[in-house]
């Protein structure tokens, strides 16, 4: 024998070995012994360490090979999963969830990262302009600062709101008291919600991009932050479908949340920056009053 097929069966027999405390099985979901920690399994995993008993076979290129695909499939499917019920079914599914119906979910807080980075990334490579054509009626100096800030918000805005998750958990502690969750479950049920608008988002960047730097991009950017607004109005009130509350009553818990989760922060940060830069703002207002009523001066007819 040479000396590759004697390290060859040398391997074979080390795998061969149980481990501690454990004996070898043999093919087939009887009841055995775990390979990992030695705990008899009467059925195909172990209830120990969770270890498939049955499938321990030595790794070889085609084991590789049928893996790789597999693991793909299985994150790509908890994330479809999550994310189409989420949408649809949010109450439902949120809830669900939190009684321990989490197997073949993908991690709340996981996936808002995941959807977050996703919407960051592609937005980055699009290049969107976000502001529409300078009116000769506004300063220079105005327009580049307010295009600076909407630049700024266009590129962070999605990771402001995961951010500000613990902040909406607050408010949904508040308004869905009701249905009995506590902070931690507030902290899944936003980030789920959070997730899926960015998802939404995310679907939407194509429009966004077609009218990108065009007179109607905000206006596409308005819709799409009121169909977001929606959705979490519907998605938080149904998080209360099963208290027996009537549905405007359930809406209007619903709307508080996010609103006030994500836009009073905004407003009192926007708030804020106008007070730091007050001098700046003012000599621009007094700019453009300037340019307004230059523009609003009847031409002089020449003699």
């Amino acid at each position: 024998m040479d000396s590759t097929s004697a390290s060859t069966f040398a391997i074979d027999l080390a795998l061969a070995q149980p481990g501690p405390g454990a004996t070898a099985h043999t093919p087939g979901h009887g009841p055995t012994t775990c390979l990992n920690c030695g705990t008899p399994v009467p059925e195909r995993f172990c209830g120990h360490c969770g270890q498939d008993a049955h499938h321990t076979h030595r790794l070889n290129l085609a084991h590789m090979l049928h893996e790789i695909p597999h693991s793909i499939w299985h994150v790509d499917k908890g994330i479809q999963y999550s994310l189409w019920n989420v949408l649809t079914r949010p109450g439902p599914t949120i809830r669900s969830y939190l009684a321990g119906q989490r197997k073949y979910h993908f991690p709340p807080l996981s996936l808002l990262l995941l959807v977050t980075g996703t919407f960051a990334f592609v937005s980055a490579v699009l290049h969107i302009d976000m502001m529409p054509p300078r009116d000769p009626a506004m300063p220079e100096a105005m327009w580049q600062m307010q295009k600076d800030v909407t630049s700024f918000m266009a590129k962070y805005m999605s990771w402001v709101y995961v951010a500000l998750v613990p902040v909406i958990a607050a408010f949904a502690r508040l308004f869905l008291r009701r249905g009995g969750y506590n902070y931690a479950e507030c902290l899944v049920i936003a980030a789920f919600i959070t997730a899926v608008c960015n998802f939404l988002t995310l679907l939407s960047l194509p429009i966004i991009y077609f009218y990108s730097g065009t007179a109607q991009v905000q206006q596409v950017t308005y819709l799409v932050s009121a169909i977001s607004l929606g959705y979490a109005t519907w998605a938080y009130g149904s998080m209360l479908a099963h208290t027996g509350l009537g549905l405007v009553g359930r809406l209007l818990r619903g709307f508080f949340p996010f609103v006030l989760g994500v836009f009073l922060p905004s407003m009192l940060a926007g708030m804020l920056a106008v007070g730091l830069n007050w001098d700046a703002f003012k000599k621009n207002a007094q700019e453009q009053q300037r340019l307004q009523q230059q523009q609003a001066k009847p031409a002089v007819p020449a003699h």
